[in-house]
């Protein structure tokens, strides 16, 4: 049974795949700040702030890692962007399988069927993700919810100017999208 067949697109939507990041990486990154914040204030407020803080974080940093997996520099990043290869249920491949059309859907799903793909047949998955605007939108996703995370910590209003501009540094250099 081919997991990249057309009957099982409805386990591997969109909406399931944000979903699936939630409970895994952006829960994480959020429990993580949330309990820092716990520890230096009782004020609900403030935590709330950093739990959102870090779970948009870790949506934002997710997405970036979606695209650097695909698309990376293997010098910049260090290491190979092999996640068509590796049949990773990434974003771009998700939004690809119910964006693209019908023969580029069947394409790729037979290159991700394939035990070893090609560097051929991944260069012509990665061209299929970009010609129904996987890579895109996955940068505006991964883009937003930085920006969102940034936008939720100065809501908490207990950080310095200056920390947050350092802070915005740090946040834009990782999450490049």
């Amino acid at each position: 049974m081919d997991i990249w067949s057309a009957e099982h697109d409805d386990r591997l939507s969109v909406d399931f795949y944000f979903d699936m990041i939630g409970r895994k990486t952006a829960a994480l990154i959020a429990a993580s700040v949330q309990a820092g914040a716990m520890l230096a204030t009782d004020d609900r407020e403030v935590i709330e702030a950093y739990r959102g803080f870090g779970w948009s974080l870790g949506i934002a940093f997710q997405l970036n890692d979606d695209l650097l997996g695909i698309w990376g520099d293997a010098q910049a990043t260090g290491k190979e962007p092999s996640d068509l290869a590796k049949h990773k249920k990434t974003l771009p491949v998700i939004y690809a399988l119910e964006r693209a059309t019908a023969p580029d859907r069947e394409r790729l799903r037979a290159i991700l069927n394939r035990a070893e793909p090609s560097s051929a047949e991944i260069a012509e998955g990665r061209a299929i993700l970009d010609g129904c605007g996987a890579r895109e939108y996955t940068r505006e996703r991964a883009r937003a919810e930085r920006d969102e995370a940034l936008r939720r910590i100065e809501s908490a209003g207990v950080v310095s100017a200056e920390a947050l501009d350092r802070l915005r540094l740090i946040v834009v250099s990782a999450i490049s999208a």
